[in-house]
């Protein structure tokens, strides 16, 4: 049997795709992934509730440690259904309040949303084949063309994106930017691992699910802000179009991961269902290499030691 991964499926966009998910992909083994085991399993009753799916486990894993992200895929190797089709690298924090680290000493924004699916990608390639796919959820909110209402990204490097200097801004406007720039890093990653792996022939593509008002990104703004974005906001979906209900969004997700329309597409970064240019700086190949070098260094692997290292 073969297997799907999504992270960040406990709750809002995540969860909806891991039900869609589950209907288009009866015959597949699903793995939630989720720091608390309880909290996971009672998602997996849900899902098989909803869809009948039987084969929907949760496995441990807290991408606030890298150690976490090493004894997952351990376990998963250990596990009898090891062909992994799809790998969704949907999880992700926005801390709205004090700066916050990873219990390996990393800016926790820049930790959880960048270095730890990027771990965990690289440690789980030599479990996929071509026709596999990976796909990386990342956010308008990285473009600043774009109208988002979101502070632009600032990319210095990586290594400061991992230990950031003190910010003389209110904790809310430090902790969008680190929310924005790390979802740089996402597109950013997303056209580094293509060019690395496109002999393997499989996708990599990055997903914008547009602005999902009411999701667990809010969890760490005050009572005032929670309640503007899980009730005044809804109303923008219904002027707004890259504005989506989370169900829409996790839709599109499973689509863009697993759909056969979107098997001819990698190295893209799409808005919902469409596939749109990302901003000007997810091109820059200096900032790509940053990221690509920097990432390896601080996760302690060397260049080679992986076959998709810099050539």
């Amino acid at each position: 049997m073969q297997t799907i991964i999504i992270t960040g499926a406990t709750s809002g966009i995540g969860y909806e795709c891991a039900l869609e998910l589950a209907r288009m992909a009866p015959d597949k083994q699903i793995i939630i992934p989720c720091r608390n085991l309880q909290s996971g399993q009672k998602i997996v009753q849900q899902i098989q509730q909803h869809t009948r799916h039987q084969h929907v486990i949760c496995m441990p894993l807290d991408l606030e440690s890298l150690q976490s992200v090493r004894e997952f895929v351990q376990l998963f190797s250990e596990q009898p259904h090891r062909e992994l089709v799809a790998l969704l690298n949907n999880a992700g924090i926005q801390h709205a309040d004090e700066t916050r680290s990873t219990k390996d000493g990393f800016e926790a924004t820049f930790g959880v949303n960048h270095l730890a699916p990027f771990y965990l990608t690289l440690l789980l390639l030599p479990f996929m084949s071509a026709g596999s796919s990976i796909t990386f959820t990342a956010s308008g909110t990285h473009d600043p063309k774009q109208t988002t209402g979101m502070p632009a990204p600032v990319y210095t490097n990586a290594e400061q994106l991992a230990y950031p200097e003190k910010m003389d801004e209110s904790p809310v406007a430090v902790g969008q930017k680190r929310y924005t720039t790390s979802k740089l890093c996402n597109v950013l990653t997303t056209y580094s691992l293509q060019k690395r792996i496109e002999k393997l022939n499989i996708r990599v593509n990055a997903f914008d699910p547009g602005f999902v008002p009411g999701t667990g990104l809010a969890r760490s703004y005050s009572p005032f802000l929670k309640f503007i974005s899980n009730y005044i906001f809804k109303l923008l979906i219904l002027l707004h179009p890259n504005v989506h209900t989370a169900r829409q969004s996790g839709k599109s997700l499973a689509n863009l991961a697993y759909g056969d329309t979107y098997k001819v597409y990698t190295g893209k970064y799409f808005e919902g269902k469409k596939e749109i240019l990302s901003s000007e700086d997810s091109y820059r190949q200096d900032l790509q290499k940053d990221l690509w070098e920097t990432s390896l260094k601080l996760i302690g692997i060397k260049p080679e030691q992986t076959s998709i290292s810099l050539q």
